[in-house]
């Protein structure tokens, strides 16, 4: 009884061992240009891009569906992106993002907006997060949604149906 009981402990352990570790959760800072060329490479698949921020307290709620939406449909094309607003000027801004990301689990393409408001504002179109905005496999912006618009019901229904096409 004893041996059996060490044969299922040393065969429970070597399979633990050869699980795939987890991925890292990692943060890159861009410039603004730099998220044009993330939806370039990821031209052929579905892209989600959500913009947030630690001081944001919607984005903060709704931030662990958009883990879950990646790790859903990863496998059949979906890439989900995160990016944050936070002013990088600010002391501990990353530090701050980054202890998010990984209390969230999110191995998905994490990103720290480089650039003052003013900018991002008027290039976005929006005076603050949250903001979504879904690309269809051809790059192509397909709905963005805005501040209270944001449902991660109705962005799972419709990157469902754009996986499909």
């Amino acid at each position: 009884m004893r041996l059996l009981v060490l044969i299922s402990a040393a065969a429970l352990l070597a399979a633990t061992a050869l699980a795939d570790p987890p991925a890292p959760v990692t943060v890159k800072v861009v410039r603004y240009d730099g998220l044009g060329d993330v939806i370039k490479q990821n031209r052929g698949k579905v892209v989600v891009v959500d913009f947030w921020a630690d001081y944001c307290v919607p984005c903060k709620r709704e931030f662990p569906k958009l883990v879950a939406l990646h790790n859903q449909h990863a496998k059949a094309g979906l890439v989900a992106v995160s990016v944050s607003l936070d002013d990088l000027t600010e002391d501990g801004a990353k530090d701050k993002v980054t202890t998010f990301l990984r209390k969230q689990n999110a191995t998905m393409t994490n990103l720290i907006l480089d650039e003052k408001p003013e900018v991002w504002q008027a290039k976005l179109k929006i005076d603050g997060p949250p903001l979504v905005m879904v690309f269809n496999r051809k790059g192509e912006l397909e709905q963005k949604f805005v501040d209270k618009d944001v449902d991660y019901a109705a962005i799972g229904k419709l990157v469902a149906e754009l996986l499909t096409k």
